[in-house]
């Protein structure tokens, strides 16, 4: 079946082939009929003619013979007004006899039939068109026929049959002849059997000379003349020879007809002929090539018409079958190069299609990777029905924001590709911050209004690469440095392709580490405004045999760009749990403990679920435990992540905001989150001291908290001064070096007993 479409046109053009085979088979077939039609009734036409003369001139022949013997009888018969009577009574009845005479072996006239003057008539012997056929009627026992000849005594032109009257010797005594009217001798016979005048009658001679001609009237009757010239009769022997061999010598006894076509005066002739051998004569019908073409040119119209019409039928099937299967193919390639739920070009596309644009006539060219930002967010919270609207506008979005001559593809998930003409740095950036520009705008989904960003990495071409895939690897190393701004546009440069193998190298390490048990926790404790231990935030550190340590800002990224991130996070949790409960079960000591999240981890559907089920697992009431999430995360997913937080706050875990006054919060945010804790960044503790406008910021954050009843914690605390100023300043709580570095769980438990007073020192 696979087969017969891919090759569907070639099958018509069989049946054509086949059907135009068919139908010259056919057309041949009909010309042989219509052929064979008009062979048979013109033989069967000659041959009715051939034997009705045969009949009527035997019995002119019979009285011919009579009339002879009475002549010979009775010397004065012609003196015999009563045997007159019944001979001129008898030629009433034969009206195609126009005389009958007796004529003495020298050729003279002797007597003729209503009372002709004989003297007035020509001597046979003297005359060219009778001397021949006299004499040989004079050397015969049979009735002859004289030539066709124009008799001046009767002014028309007759056909003489001739008998010799001869002694018992042996002798001819006379010759009796008769003078038949031309058109009512052989004429009227032709024309009582041939009434509808079909075919061209000929009846010729043993001599060559024509006796009858039904078209002799057209030319003048000079066709009875002259003798058929030996051209034509060559030209009729070697038709005969081609068609029936070499049998002109047997027509001469036989008494059956033979057909031939005849070429001859530039037109052709369907022949059918016949020998009398009494009488030396060939009967000849004949009908012009012409007429059966026509009668066949009809009848092929006919078939024509109905071929046309068949082969039409066919060619309309088959188109319809071909613009469908057309069709078809159209839309499997329109879906194999098109992306389904954005109708963009895709990956497929550009792999099939790169060489319109990688060439060396082609020119330079640059490829810019765009990648959203948190869009896992929206399928996780939202279902991914939200996800793929929020996609289909977005490509919208593009398509009117990208250049023309550009060409935009979805590459796959939330990552799209512009190829675009332009070469130029600065232009390239330029479209970068409107494509990210465009891509940040709210989307108004169901009512609601969803928010991504996007990160664009530029690639050109062939400053970067001369593949396609040296072109995207260059793209997405610069879209990764701009993934960790978020929202950023960057051009590949060289020294970017060491961080990207560096983060390539952590990745791959980064897979064995957690069987490895390559990390690990590490506890900073967390003092009061009065010198006293209030916890710990927890931090995860790799000592990696292959990379060695590897700090935090360097594989949580990774983690969470390679999908690592709920595995890591999961580890970290367990791994803090199991640290506290050993801590709390061997030195019965309690303390307040902040965990950080990921934005993968907080995004998972069942986050909310795993955490409670592991810190009841582990008997650890949710007081104790503070949850960290960054200030962006929560500004760019607030109505995704706030049924979550409520959950967790229902079961006693606090909140911390980190890295506050980072990012862009409003007020009339932070009153709509359940946030107990401001963790205050460290940028702001190692210029607070000197700069007035620092210490005016960490202020307005302590105020901000203060107000909205949340406690203030300043990490990042490494001085005197810091600690000073920013228990001047209201915070609640510090954390840094200058009360401890992040510590093991021994080294913790030892801190902690200790409980060092930090203002006394």
């Amino acid at each position: 079946m696979a087969l017969l479409k891919k090759n569907l046109w070639s099958i018509f053009y069989l049946l054509t082939l086949l059907f135009t085979l068919y139908f010259a088979f056919v057309s041949y077939a009909q010309w042989q009929r219509i052929y064979a039609q008009a062979e048979s009734s013109q033989e069967n036409t000659v041959r009715l003619i051939a034997n009705s003369t045969q009949a009527l001139y035997r019995t002119n022949e019979v009285m011919l013979d009579i009339l002879g013997h009475r002549f010979l009888e009775d010397t004065a018969y012609q003196d015999n007004l009563s045997a007159m009577d019944t001979l001129n009574a008898a030629l009433e009845g034969s009206p195609a006899i126009i005389s009958i005479a007796l004529v003495d072996p020298l050729g003279n006239m002797l007597f003729a039939t209503n009372n002709l003057d004989v003297s007035r008539f020509p001597n046979l012997l003297e005359q060219p068109q009778t001397r021949d056929s006299f004499i040989e009627v004079m050397n015969s026992d049979s009735m002859l026929f004289g030539r066709t000849y124009f008799f001046e005594p009767f002014q028309d032109w007759i056909v003489p049959i001739r008998k010799a009257v001869r002694h018992p010797d042996g002798s001819v005594y006379r010759v009796i002849t008769a003078a038949l009217r031309l058109d009512d001798s052989f004429g009227h016979i032709i024309k009582h059997i041939d009434q509808d005048n079909r075919y061209i009658s000929l009846i010729v001679r043993e001599d060559m000379h024509v006796q009858y001609a039904s078209n002799s009237g057209d030319n003048g009757y000079q066709i009875y003349q002259t003798e058929l010239s030996s051209r034509k009769q060559h030209a009729i022997r070697t038709a005969i020879a081609q068609t029936h061999g070499d049998i002109l010598d047997n027509l001469w006894h036989a008494n059956t007809p033979i057909s031939f076509v005849y070429a001859s005066d530039n037109s052709q002739r369907l022949v059918s002929l016949q020998y009398n051998p009494d009488y030396k004569l060939w009967f000849l019908l004949m009908t012009e090539m012409e007429l059966l073409w026509k009668d066949f040119t009809k009848l092929l119209v006919t078939y024509f018409l109905i071929f046309l019409f068949v082969l039409g039928t066919l060619y309309f099937l088959f188109r319809t079958i071909a613009t469908a299967e057309a069709k078809r193919n159209a839309d499997l390639l329109y879906q194999a190069t098109h992306d389904q739920l954005t109708g963009l070009l895709n990956r497929s596309y550009l792999q099939n299609h790169v060489q319109q644009w990688i060439n060396p006539e082609a020119g330079p060219f640059s490829l810019l990777y765009i990648d959203l930002d948190n869009f896992k967010n929206i399928n996780d919270s939202f279902g991914h029905h939200h996800g793929d609207l929020l996609l289909q506008e977005l490509s919208q979005r593009l398509l009117l924001t990208a250049p023309e001559d550009g060409a935009l593809l979805r590459h796959g998930g939330d990552e799209f590709i512009l190829l675009v003409k332009e070469h130029d740095d600065n232009a390239l950036l330029a479209l970068a911050t409107k494509l990210i520009e465009t891509a940040s705008q709210p989307y108004l989904i169901y009512s609601m209004r969803l928010h991504v960003g996007a990160s664009v990495g530029i690639a050109k071409y062939p400053q970067h690469g001369e593949t396609l895939d040296d072109l995207l690897r260059a793209a997405d190393i610069a879209m990764y440095e701009s993934k960790r701004l978020k929202n950023r546009a960057h051009l590949f440069q060289n020294p970017m392709q060491d961080s990207y193998l560096r983060n390539l190298h952590i990745e791959q390490a980064l897979r064995g580490a957690l069987e490895n048990h390559e990390l690990y926790m590490v506890y900073q404790p967390q003092i009061t405004g009065n010198g006293t231990f209030y916890g710990v935030e927890a931090l995860v550190r790799w000592n990696s045999p292959v990379l060695g340590n590897v700090p935090p800002d360097a594989f949580i990224p990774v983690a969470e760009t390679s999908g690592q991130m709920p595995r890591l996070g999961r580890y970290i949790i367990e791994s803090v749990f199991r640290d506290i409960k050993k801590i709390q079960n061997t030195h019965q000591l309690m303390f307040y403990t902040s965990i950080n999240l990921s934005v993968r981890q907080l995004l998972e559907a069942d986050f909310a679920t795993y955490f409670i089920s592991r810190m009841q697992k582990e008997n650890i009431s949710g007081v104790w435990l503070t949850l960290e999430i960054t200030e962006s995360l929560l500004i760019e997913d607030i109505p995704s992540v706030l049924p979550l937080l409520h959950t967790l706050k229902s079961y006693g875990v606090q909140l911390s905001m980190d890295d506050f006054g980072t990012g862009y919060s409003s007020l009339s945010m932070l009153r709509m989150l359940p946030i107990d804790e401001l963790k205050i960044d460290k940028s702001f503790m190692d210029a607070a001291v000197a700069d007035r406008s620092a210490q005016q910021m960490v202020q307005s954050i302590v105020t901000i908290g203060k107000n909205l009843e949340m406690d203030v914690v300043a990490e990042g605390v490494e001085t005197r001064e810091q600690l000073e100023m920013l228990t001047h300043l209201g915070c609640d709580r510090f954390q840094g070096y200058y009360f401890a570095r992040p510590l093991d769980t021994e080294a913790l438990v030892q801190f902690i007993t200790e409980q060092q007073t930090f203002f006394d020192t």
